[in-house]
């Protein structure tokens, strides 16, 4: 089969990498193509050889309203001819903006025997959510199948027949290291991946922290990731006379060989789509501490058996979590032999990839 993947860029980014692994996945015994409005040939994650890049060069900046329209036409246009060359017999889109636009796209191309679209994030927490939703109740119901992640997630999406609507949660890179030793680190080592931004809710894991050193617990904590709100939280940690307990990273592109240094995994954030670097470290067989966040926390971790949830924005509450479960070592031990037993890194997989060749109907 001719399969279609499209995706605005191939940066890093969860959406990113399971469109990568799905990629390599169907090519072995489909003809692959991923279309990507970006210009450079850059990828950010393995992609086989096998698999052909189109970078439309479609990222343009918009400084009016005028400007904004035209870009949008434009980039409408291009998406319309490439599809129509390609002439794809599966049409696969990630990321909700980009699903609106391709499923507009499409409308009326003949060939395309089925169209997915995949939205990886919490719908309310968009840039325009109510413009997004208007346009996805008027353009979602051309899909055959909108992919989800969460049971959480699939709740509002109300307006698409349910019959469209599938769970499949994201699939987790063979690269990740596992966790073999079963010791914790006389100074404990925490980790942290995600944007710096204000949905990540890094301010709340700083003043967790603080707490958790007036309790003179000794610790590192090492948090990956880049974003807006970089100085804001590297002046609290200085408010905090923390510099010597938390360290901003940057960005890793080799994250997935870090996590088996780590005593514990701390997810902070508000909210969330579905938590990749959650997953990745418990299949990397690291103990972890979430929020209890909409969507996906809950969903992944049975909270003292296969990790510890905290009140979501309560600095006090993660703390306690925190102290509770590294002072605890039989309960601590308890929890890393359980995800031993869970989060099989290829049979989760192969339960992933199994679920989207029976939507793109592959034997």
């Amino acid at each position: 089969m001719k399969i279609c993947m499209v995706i605005s860029t191939l940066l890093s980014g969860g959406a990113e990498r399971n469109a990568c692994m799905l990629a390599n996945h169907l090519v072995k015994n489909n003809d692959v193509h991923v279309i990507t409005f970006q210009a450079s040939k850059n990828c950010f994650y393995y992609l086989s050889n096998n698999i052909k890049v189109h970078n439309l060069n479609l990222l343009k900046l918009s400084k009016t309203p005028f400007a904004k329209i035209f870009n949008f036409l434009k980039r409408l246009n291009s998406i319309r001819q490439k599809l129509s060359k390609e002439r794809p017999d599966v049409l696969i889109s990630f990321l909700e903006t980009t699903n609106i636009t391709v499923i507009m796209a499409s409308l009326f191309l003949k060939g395309i025997k089925i169209k997915i679209i995949s939205d990886r994030n919490n719908p309310k927490k968009s840039e325009r959510p109510l413009l997004n939703l208007i346009l996805k109740i008027i353009f979602y119901r051309f899909c055959n199948y909108l992919v989800l992640q969460t049971k959480g997630i699939v709740k509002l999406y109300s307006f698409i027949n349910k019959s469209k609507l599938k769970i499949i949660q994201n699939t987790i890179s063979e690269n990740v290291r596992v966790k073999k030793k079963k010791i914790l680190n006389k100074k404990l080592k925490f980790i942290s991946v995600g944007r710096l931004e204000q949905q990540k809710g890094y301010d709340v894991l700083v003043k967790a922290l603080y707490l958790l050193r007036k309790k003179n617990v000794n610790f590192e904590c090492d948090i990956y990731g880049v974003g807006s709100q970089q100085k804001e939280i590297k002046k609290m940690i200085d408010q905090y006379s923390l510099n010597n307990h938390i360290f901003l990273k940057g960005v890793s592109n080799n994250i997935l060989q870090l996590y088996h240094k780590y005593d514990l995994y701390i997810l902070s954030s508000r909210f969330e789509g579905f938590p990749n670097s959650l997953l990745e470290a418990l299949v990397a067989r690291v103990v972890s501490v979430s929020s209890n966040c909409n969507f996906g926390p809950t969903e992944i971790i049975s909270n003292n058996n296969t990790g510890i949830i905290f009140k979501n924005n309560e600095p006090k509450d993660l703390c306690e979590k925190i102290h509770k479960i590294t002072s605890n070592k039989k309960k601590y031990f308890f929890i890393r032999n359980n995800l031993e037993k869970k989060f099989n890194l290829e049979i989760y997989n192969n339960e992933k990839f199994k679920k989207w060749k029976k939507l793109i109907q592959i034997d």
